[in-house]
């Protein structure tokens, strides 16, 4: 009779021991599944990098791990998309990517470009920042993937991303101090199109060189022969600006600059102008549905009125100099990349480079 009483006194602790379970306590909190008592030991959370963290299968929401990343160390969460810091004890703060962004035409064949701002509360200087670019179904995100290959600033948009949305990641990392910040990323625009028919860009440029500036000049390119142009020029117009005051100070209509086509392209030429030299300085091109870019040399900007008004300027990235060839120009290439041209310009054709 005892050996029964003791089976049944065993079969109901064991079944007792399901509702709470204490680790270094007899007496579990009864609103804790797991109570963990001790005075001279720690709880240790698994500890891995960001790439093994990333190769954990389906983690579930809530799930806790304790992130080593370089100098970064975090308590991080999975919130069901994405890990969270919950906290980051170091003693040098990591750096910071800010007003992470993406611009440029949401064509196939166009150029998106990616700015963000590089923040450090020590003033480490940025190193080799880490760029991913992103595609996904919609503007939540949804079924997002890595673009294989994108890691640069600039990405060509291909057949792949008709139909779909774009996003720009960006991971600060520091030459010292804390070396590498966390991911972030710009908000999905889309969707993205074909291929546009009359497609128009600012195409080349020429602002300053040695001696007195001459031979000045802006060309607009428009996809198709001269058969396929657009009927009405006088929607489009180009635009300078001053970057001192962000204020326009010329501008012109397409159908009063000087036309040359191939059998793929029609070029308009403005020349005979006078193009402030930079430091920085812009040029706008606008179309029937408003604006289509807003570029600048020599420094960013965001223009104070007109039709960029509000609006903050893509940077060419290069520059000419009062030493530079009087023949010489900014040409964009057929990759879509700005490229200074030092002997020749093209303009009226195809651009060399």
């Amino acid at each position: 009779m005892k050996t029964y009483i003791f089976i049944f006194v065993l079969m109901l602790s064991s079944g007792l021991s399901f509702s709470q379970v204490g680790i270094g306590t007899v007496t579990p909190d009864e609103s804790a599944i797991l109570d963990i008592s001790s005075t001279n030991k720690g709880f240790l959370l698994p500890r891995m990098n960001e790439a093994q963290r990333d190769a954990i299968a389906n983690p579930a929401i809530g799930l806790l791990i304790y992130l080593i990343e370089g100098n970064v160390q975090c308590l991080q969460v999975y919130n069901g998309s994405n890990w969270e810091n919950i906290y980051c004890p170091t003693s040098n703060t990591m750096p910071l990517a800010k007003n992470v962004s993406v611009s440029g035409i949401l064509s196939v064949g166009e150029l998106l470009t990616a700015n963000y701002t590089y923040e450090d509360a020590e003033g480490d200087v940025e190193g080799t920042s880490l760029y991913q670019w992103y595609r996904a179904d919609d503007a939540l995100g949804t079924n997002e993937m890595a673009i294989t290959g994108a890691t640069n600033l600039n990405y060509m948009l291909s057949v792949n991303d008709n139909g779909k949305y774009l996003s720009f990641g960006v991971t600060p990392r520091a030459v010292t101090g804390a070396l590498t910040g966390l991911e972030v990323k710009s908000n999905y625009i889309g969707a993205v199109g074909a291929v546009i028919t009359n497609e128009a860009r600012i195409n080349e440029f020429h602002y300053d060189n040695v001696g007195t500036d001459v031979n000045e000049f802006v060309e607009i390119r428009i996809t198709g022969n001269l058969s396929s142009q657009p009927v009405d020029l006088s929607q489009y117009s180009v635009v300078l600006y001053n970057g001192s005051d962000q204020s326009l100070y010329l501008s012109e209509t397409l159908s009063n600059l000087t036309r040359t086509c191939d059998a793929s392209n029609c070029y308009y030429v403005w020349d005979s102008i006078a193009i402030q030299n930079g430091a920085p300085d812009g040029i706008a091109l606008s179309g029937p549905s408003g604006l289509i870019e807003f570029l600048s040399y020599e420094g960013t900007f965001t223009a104070a009125n007109g039709i960029a008004s509000g609006v903050l300027s893509i940077d060419v990235g290069v520059l000419e100099t009062n030493g530079s060839n009087a023949t010489g120009a900014i040409e964009k290439s057929t990759a879509g990349v700005w490229t200074l041209n030092v002997n020749s310009n093209t303009k009226g054709a195809e651009n060399s480079l």
